[in-house]
């Protein structure tokens, strides 16, 4: 299958733009370069009526695509369901925890209405998606503009209004998702007697089963999710293995909204490692570098991947959008590039006109004109169009170190703080930390931390694993036996999710015993009153808060500073000290016995933080922890930044991107200060965006301004692109031509 560098635009959403836009926009994306778009086929629209499909506007558009070269994505969008569904089967609603039933609703994403679409468990909701999927893959599957199918588009449970998980709204508590729900608990624990051991029930028939309500008992809820999860996986999988069938020569995928908690999740919606399964290529709406590149990155699981929904124009009624030039589009994809992403569709080509959204989003400006959005899209393009053939093959170096991202741990987190806040803080600082460290860096989840940690990985991080599988736990420490570097934080495994219940021995499910580390004197660390107290959070139980309110008036706040060599460290919420033999102290509180601790273990290594460190990254303002990952990396031989790039300082990020054609490098000054560079490189580079380079003997002289990105490709890669656009015919001189007086 051919997966080419993609440059384009997202352009129709039913019912606009207006047709008569459509023939000079799609000359224009083609004189301007572009070589992708996508169009949605939205279920609704196309299916008004049970036994009648109607996609005149799509062949028009398919059409006049081929007529410009275009490649045409098409993106199934079925959490539109057509009136006439609900109509033939009342029983196909999606039903809340309150017993309520979700009827079809239009939000400014979804104009047309019929959102979210029918229960994933209805069997002839399902076929009728079947015989839509069917009818749309086989009208288009040979059509010459046809590239790659997009099954769905950023997958979730029940849509905008309920993306923000409630207990009283989750879905589905329909008779038929409560029967799927026992078959999948059947499958899960064998007996009865497994699920009532786990959950601490008494049922003696597995029709007494009562779906789960309230996440405060945990075990049951992070399993009623998981089966969610699955459910929406199952799905995906039937989509993907339907369209392939009818058409085994175009690449097919979905994009997930990529999750970093902080809207999309796993509690609402999907699991985006498992949606992975089957696709040709992978696809997401990436927000930049790093945390939604690499979660995107990582779930595609070594698939070729694609940023097919970039959200850099984002506007609405109340905001209108910014006006771009080629610098943010440059520093926004250029380090996208350099972890891996090969390829850019904009959301979306004209400005939107329907609701809220509008009028934001468009490349061309409100007006419809060329504006300084457009004509910095288009320079972009045409910086990284010589060069894009070489970047299709292009390798990322291998990940030295990965984070834990556990779907079960990250439920049980909602289940205990009813949000994902200090969760996706923890998840973002680590994430960051190695990012301007240029450490070469993946998450990794629960099934392919089981399956054994992949032998390129020496450092791994796990952050705020409070629930833990007994297969992971065991995973971890024969990984560290083995030679690994394990950094974990306070009260790892504290709550055994196989068992169901909260561990007396921390860290928990026989890592104490493993590592010869335990637990002694944890609380919290608003008891330790060494820091401001901040407001009682809700998201405690209500005796808990009351009982906090009216006894512990002088309860302190939840931060605590230690000192890492002479720095502050400072952590949040959690605390414990560490006992065991042959541990080194690196942190603790006067007088007290270590919190931060180091311990061989086999060949490798425990770095133990009895706090929770993660979360107080934000701005560079934890020196002690940037001080302790350096001790870290140190010990899992990942070298530092300036053992990679003499001179480079961290917080320059520089990529490697290996090609069978030579490596080019991608650079990222997210300093508050311009940096000099001079690169040792293998042969001549030249750099696509700034004026400011020069290369002199076998070194690469650069100049980058605070937040700037560059693009540095072999100068042979360049001089080839030019001979072969002076003997190739002038079919798209108008785009090669601009590109040319470019880079001259």
């Amino acid at each position: 299958m051919d997966f080419p560098f993609l440059y384009g635009a997202q352009y129709y959403r039913d019912p606009t733009p207006e047709r008569r836009y459509w023939a000079e926009d799609l000359r224009l994306m083609a004189v301007s370069g572009f070589n992708a778009v996508k169009f949605w086929a939205q279920w609704r629209w196309a299916h008004r009526e049970p036994e009648r499909l109607q996609f005149d506007e799509l062949d028009v558009l398919m059409d006049l695509a081929a007529e410009q070269g275009l490649g045409v994505t098409i993106n199934v969008i079925f959490d539109v369901a057509p009136t006439w569904l609900y109509e033939r089967y009342p029983d196909a609603l999606m039903v809340k925890a309150d017993g309520s039933p979700i009827f079809p609703y239009a939000c400014a994403c979804r104009q047309i209405g019929g959102c979210p679409g029918p229960c994933f468990n209805h069997a002839a909701a399902r076929e009728a998606r079947r015989t839509f999927l069917e009818a749309l893959v086989s009208r288009y599957a040979h059509h010459p503009a046809m590239q790659m199918w997009d099954v769905w588009n950023e997958p979730e449970q029940v849509g905008t209004m309920y993306r923000m998980p409630k207990p009283e709204t989750l879905t589905c508590y329909c008779p038929l998702c409560h029967a799927r729900f026992v078959t999948w608990l059947q499958a899960r624990y064998r007996t009865l007697e497994g699920l009532n051991a786990v959950w601490g029930r008494c049922y003696t028939r597995w029709d007494d089963v009562e779906l789960p309500q309230s996440p405060q008992t945990f075990t049951d809820m992070v399993d009623w999710r998981l089966f969610m999860l699955d459910t929406l996986a199952e799905e995906a999988r039937w989509r993907i293995a339907l369209t392939k069938a009818i058409d085994a020569q175009h690449p097919v995928y979905l994009h997930p909204a990529c999750s970093t908690l902080s809207g999309f999740n796993p509690v609402t919606g999907i699991d985006d490692f498992l949606m992975a399964e089957g696709c040709d290529c992978f696809g997401g709406t990436t927000g930049g570098v790093p945390f939604s590149t690499v979660q995107c990155l990582s779930s595609a699981q070594g698939r070729v991947c694609y940023n097919v929904e970039s959200h850099l124009r984002a506007g609405s009624t109340n905001m209108y959008p910014r006006h771009l030039t080629v610098r943010e589009f440059t520093d926004n994809f250029v380090p996208q590039i350099g972890l891996g992403i090969r390829g850019f569709l904009h959301w979306q080509f004209r400005a939107e006109t329907l609701g809220l959204e509008a009028p934001g989003w468009g490349l061309l400006d409100v007006d419809g004109s060329q504006g300084d959005t457009f004509r910095g899209a288009v320079e972009f393009w045409q910086r990284v169009a010589p060069a894009a053939e070489r970047l299709a093959a292009l390798q990322p170096e291998q990940a030295e170190a990965a984070i834990v991202r556990s779907t079960p741990n990250e439920i049980l987190h909602w289940c205990m703080h009813q949000d994902f806040s200090e969760l996706r803080e923890s998840l973002a600082g680590y994430t960051t930390l190695l990012y301007d460290k240029n450490v070469r860096f993946q998450f990794l989840d629960d099934r392919q931390v089981t399956m054994g940690v992949p032998g390129h990985i020496k450092l791994l991080i796990v952050p705020a694993l409070y629930g833990m599988t007994a297969p992971v736990a065991n995973a971890l420490a024969t990984w560290v036996r083995q030679g690994g570097t394990l950094w974990c934080e306070a009260h790892t495994g504290g709550y055994n999710l196989t068992s169901g219940r909260h561990e007396t021995t921390l860290p928990g499910l026989g890592l104490a015993e493993a590592f010869g580390l335990r637990e002694v004197q944890a609380t919290a660390v608003n008891h330790l009153g060494i820091s401001q107290p901040e407001a009682l959070t809700n998201a405690l139980p209500a005796d808990v808060l009351t009982a906090m309110r009216r006894y512990h008036a002088d309860v302190g706040g939840p931060t605590i500073s230690l000192q890492v060599g002479g720095v502050p460290l400072y952590g949040r919420g959690r605390y414990t000290e560490m006992h065991g033999e042959d541990m080194e102290a690196l942190a603790a509180l006067p007088g007290h016995a270590p919190c931060i601790v180091r311990k061989q273990i086999g060949r490798g290594c425990v770095y133990y933080l009895g706090i929770h460190a993660g979360s107080m990254c934000k701005d560079g303002g934890n020196p002690g922890l940037d001080r302790l990952l350096e001790i870290a990396m140190s010990s899992a031989s990942i070298p530092a930044t300036a053992e990679r790039w003499s001179g480079v300082p961290d917080g320059v990020r520089i990529d490697r991107l290996v090609t069978p054609q030579g490596d080019a490098l991608t650079l990222f000054n997210r300093l508050s200060s311009s940096v000099d560079l001079e690169l040792e490189t293998a042969m001549p580079l030249s750099g696509l965006f700034t004026a400011q380079w020069h290369c002199r003997d076998s070194a690469l002289c650069i100049h980058l301004e605070p937040g700037q990105a560059e693009l540095c490709v072999p100068q042979a890669w360049l001089d080839a692109w030019r001979v072969t656009e002076l003997t190739t015919q002038p079919a798209a001189q108008t785009a090669a031509g601009s590109a040319a007086s470019i880079l001259r």
